[in-house]
């Protein structure tokens, strides 16, 4: 699902379009690592769902996907939440106040790069 993000990104120039065509704001990716070991349909439910209904009532993005990291013998160790958000400088507070919200733990946080910039902001 994030290849087709980021072909859909390239092919629109960065950009995306509402129903009615209109252009909208460059949206940037975004990854959420959550310091939590949930299987991954729980990841879904707990983290990815309710993030993207947060993002799309607000206009400000949507979830692009997700994964579970596992150790050795296939447990969970963390999940991260892929997501495209616009103006991340200005959205990402809030982003990291509802993954708190939705039980994020201390140690989790949110990573995205503008240009060559890369930024890390905490879910506390």
């Amino acid at each position: 699902m994030r290849t087709f993000s980021a072909v859909a990104m390239l092919l629109l120039g960065g950009f995306t379009c509402n129903a009615a065509g209109a252009q909208k704001e460059e949206m940037v990716s975004v990854t959420a690592n959550i310091n939590e070991a949930i299987m991954p349909v729980a990841r879904g439910r707990k983290y990815g769902q309710p993030l993207d209904v947060f993002l799309k009532e607000r206009g400000i993005g949507e979830v692009t996907g997700g994964g579970t990291t596992t150790g050795p013998g296939g447990e969970p160790n963390w999940v991260d939440i892929g997501f495209d958000l616009v103006d991340p400088e200005v959205n990402a507070p809030a982003v990291a106040g509802k993954l708190k919200e939705l039980g994020a733990p201390v140690g989790s946080y949110l990573h995205y790069r503008v240009g060559e910039q890369q930024h890390n902001v905490p879910i506390e």
